[in-house]
């Protein structure tokens, strides 16, 4: 009998073993036989499909192996190489086709639904046809939320940043007015394309100007303090973020390309804040002393949350859960500031919100991970710090900040690398756990 015992446990550490071993990413190539021909319907919804989800925030690796599960589920022989700006398909064994993304974020209502339809998709659960039919009712569909909801949640979201960034008591009604201001802006330039492609410079401009104006007289404080706040729907701390985990996940292409238009994005940003500050004589001022007390950023991330779900949509029943996930990726950046340095402790929230975003999503009608993860990449700050690091090194305050900025989107994208690998192993060895008799 405990012949046995040992025997099942060691064919179950053999199992565990196995389960934890990499892939053959370099096989030997073999002859196959010609394969069958792709359904053009199949064909059409893989497009489409890897359109919405180049759209959703998601990096190339990740989006590569949803399509390839998709098309495996239809048993068609498919393969995608995934850019940010383009996808190109190989059918069958010679058949090659290009799809240009066009870049047009979705809200994350449609990001919920799109997972949920990959989902459907990969366990061949509809027709192709079907598919593409939700897909189009997915990325046609008006938002859950409108023009004064959506500028609501500009304003929640410059007031919780500034919370948790600059939590100064006389600058709060200010974070709430220029949040107000960027939000009617945003609102003008989705009916004038034309202002919509210098909308960043314009909106950085106005907020810098009106910030030393108006703002630094009233507050005392720098305004290069007060700036990101109200311009953090610009900012690109995701996309770097994730230009990053690709980078370090050897897709270089993609990576490089986003982290080349993350960078832009910033440089855009402080170009427009220069000119603000050269056109009101910006003058450095020192830290004020009516900063909140430290209960200040964890009410900003409850704000925060709140604003997100209005500016962009959220599912409904997804507030709780972005909520406990901003609450925990903050808490663990607090503690990870703590044990390690302000530079690293990104690591630390990029460490816990992977897992917790995967474990949140399986309680009943929780949102998607990648819905939790998002609003959770922008709490981590990266682009905030960027936008003050570039501005204070553009006016003569020194570089050090560029260096801060650096490590610490490495940190977060290594954290979130670490989290999403750990628990791809935790996944892998559960299903191959056997309960001894």
């Amino acid at each position: 009998m405990s012949t046995g015992w040992v025997q099942r446990w060691g064919e179950q550490l053999r199992s565990t073993v196995r389960a934890l071993e990499p892939d053959d990413t370099q096989p030997l190539p073999r002859l196959a036989p010609e394969p069958p021909p792709v359904d053009p319907v199949l064909v059409e919804l893989l497009r489409a499909l890897a359109t919405a989800l180049a759209n959703s925030a998601e990096s190339a690796d990740q989006t590569t192996d949803r399509l390839r599960d998709v098309a495996a589920a239809y048993d068609a022989d498919v393969s995608a190489l995934v850019m940010p700006t383009g996808v190109i398909f190989r059918i069958g064994s010679s058949e090659v086709d290009l799809v240009t993304v066009s870049p047009r974020p979705l809200r994350l209502d449609q990001v919920a639904e799109v997972d949920n339809l990959v989902t459907v998709l990969t366990r061949a659960g509809v027709s192709p046809a079907e598919g593409l039919r939700r897909l189009g009712d997915i990325l046609s569909r008006p938002p859950r939320f409108h023009g004064p909801t959506t500028f609501g949640g500009s304003l929640l979201l410059s007031l919780g940043f500034g919370l948790l960034i600059n939590p100064d008591i006389k600058a709060l009604p200010w974070y709430l007015a220029l949040g107000g201001l960027v939000g009617g802006l945003r609102m003008l330039a989705n009916r004038w394309a034309t202002l919509s492609v210098a909308l960043p410079v314009l909106a950085a401009f106005v907020v810098s100007a009106l910030t030393v104006l108006v703002v630094v007289p009233i507050t005392g404080d720098d305004a290069i303090r007060l700036l990101a706040p109200p311009l953090v729907a610009f900012l690109p701390g995701a996309t770097l973020t994730i230009a990053t985990i690709e980078l370090a996940n050897n897709q270089i292409v993609s990576g490089a390309s986003r982290l080349v238009w993350g960078l832009s994005q910033l440089l855009l940003l402080v170009f427009g804040v220069l000119a603000g500050l050269s056109v009101a004589d910006y003058r450095p001022a020192g830290p004020d002393v009516s900063q909140l007390g430290a209960w200040a950023p964890w009410v900003g991330v409850l704000v925060v949350g709140v604003g997100y779900l209005l500016f962009s949509s959220a599912p409904p029943g997804s507030l709780v859960f972005i909520l406990a996930a901003l609450t925990a990726a903050y808490a663990a950046q607090t503690v990870g500031a703590f044990v390690l340095t302000a530079q690293f402790s990104g690591f630390a929230g990029g460490l816990v919100i992977a897992p917790l975003t995967r474990l949140l999503a399986w309680f009943p009608k929780a949102p998607s991970s990648t819905v939790m993860l998002l609003p959770a990449f922008w709490l981590l700050v990266p682009g905030a710090l960027g936008l003050r690091s570039f501005s204070q090194a553009a006016v003569g305050l020194g570089a050090d900040g560029l260096l801060t900025t650096g490590l610490s989107i490495i940190a977060v994208a290594l954290g979130v690398l670490v989290g999403t690998s750990l628990t791809r192993d935790v996944l892998a060895v559960s299903r191959t756990f056997q309960r001894p008799g």
